[in-house]
C-alpha cells in the first residue's frame, strides 16, 4: 500500500468579503465566521446560506460554506458548493479546496489538475505549490515533487511541512547535507524534536560523522523514548526502500551484534546497529545501544 502523505488537517481558505458586496449581507456572513470560530458549524451553515440568499454571486459565502460542508463530513455537498462558486470566478483559492476534496478521496488527478489551475491563475500562491507537490508525490513523480516543494520554500523558507517532505526525498536521494539544510530551517519550530534530531543523526552517520550522530540519536531517543511511530510525512519511507537503502536490515543486525560479540566493534558499528534497531522497531534496543555509547566512546575519542 502506497503510504499516506496527508501530514495535516487540510488548510482551506475563509475567505473576507469585497466591497461590492451589500453591508447586510455582509453582517450576515460575519456572524456565520463568528459562529464558525466557535465550532457551531451547523449553526454558521445557515448563516452562510442566508448571506448567499441575499447576494447569489456572494463567492466567499459560498466557499466558506463549502469549507463548513467538509468540515462536517459532507462531501458531496461541499464539492457541489464549491463548483457553484467557480461558477462565478475561477479563484485560486477556491480551486485549491475543491482540489482538496479529491485528493482526500484519492483522486489524484483531478485534484492536481485543479492545483495546476490554481497555480496558473497565481504562481506565488504557496499552499498551492505545496499541494501539488503533494498530489504529485502520490502519484509517484518525485521530480515534480521536489521542484514544487522548492517552491513553496523560495516563497517561505521555514514552511515546516514542505521542509519535512523535501527532507525525506533528499534523504532517499542520499543528499545527506541537503537534508541537513532542511532541517536547519524548521529545528526551532519543529512539532516533533525527536523526530528531527533523530533525521540529523542518521545524516551525520552517513557523512561519517559518528560521534554527532550518536549525540543525536541518543537525544532524541530521550525526548521520545517510546518511538511509537515516526511522522506521517517522512514515515513513508516504506519496508522496500530500506531494503534498498541498506539491504536485509535483520541479516545486517544479526552480522553487527556477532560483530559486537567479538568486541572488535567501532563507533561507527554501534551507531548503525542503533540505526538499524530503530528502522526495525526495536527501539528498546536502539536506546539500550545508545544510553553508554557516549560515555563508552568519549576516551576513545
Amino acid at each position: 500500500m502506497y503510504p499516506v502523505l496527508l501530514i495535516c488537517p487540510i488548510k482551506r481558505y475563509f475567505m473576507r468579503t469585497s466591497n461590492s458586496v451589500p453591508a447586510d449581507a455582509v453582517s450576515v456572513y460575519n456572524k456565520a465566521l463568528e459562529l464558525s470560530n466557535k465550532g457551531e458549524l451547523r449553526a454558521a451553515l445557515d448563516f452562510y446560506l442566508q448571506a448567499i440568499k441575499i447576494h447569489p454571486k456572494f463567492l466567499e459565502a459560498f466557499n466558506n460554506l463549502g469549507e463548513t460542508y467538509s468540515k462536517l463530513g459532507e462531501r458531496n455537498k461541499a464539492i457541489k458548493t464549491y463548483l457553484e462558486a467557480l461558477s462565478i470566478q475561477r479563484d485560486h483559492r477556491v480551486l485549491l479546496n475543491l482540489g482538496v476534496e479529491y485528493y482526500n478521496s484519492a483522486n489524484f488527478q483531478q485534484a492536481l489538475s485543479l492545483f495546476t489551475e490554481s497555480l496558473n491563475i497565481n504562481q506565488s500562491f504557496t499552499e498551492g505549490h505545496f499541494y501539488t507537490a503533494l498530489a504529485y508525490h502520490r502519484t509517484k513523480n518525485i521530480p515534480s515533487a521536489e521542484l514544487h516543494l522548492k517552491k513553496v520554500i523560495e516563497l517561505d523558507f521555514r514552511h515546516l511541512k514542505a521542509n519535512y517532505l523535501l527532507s525525506s526525498i533528499l534523504y532517499d536521494k542520499k543528499e545527506y547535507n541537503k537534508v541537513i539544510e532542511c532541517l536547519d530551517k524548521i529545528k526551532d519550530i519543529a512539532d516533533d524534536k525527536a523526530f528531527v534530531k533523530k533525521y540529523y543523526g542518521f545524516c551525520m552517520y552517513h557523512l561519517g560523522n559518528y560521534m554527532e550522530a550518536a549525540e543525536l540519536l541518543s537525544e532524541a531517543m530521550h525526548l521520545s523514548p517510546e518511538y511509537s511511530k515516526f511522522k506521517d510525512y517522512i514515515k513513508s519511507m516504506t519496508y522496500e526502500n530500506k531494503i534498498k537503502e541498506i539491504g536485509d536490515i535483520k541479516l545486517k543486525i544479526k552480522d553487527l551484534e556477532k560483530k559486537m560479540m567479538k568486541g572488535d566493534s567501532s563507533i561507527g558499528d554501534y551507531t548503525h546497529l542503533s540505526m538499524l534497531y530503530i528502522f526495525n522497531g526495536e527501539n528498546k534496543k536502539a536506546e539500550q545501544l545508545l544510553t553508554p555509547l557516549k560515555e563508552k566512546f568519549k576516551k576513545a575519542s
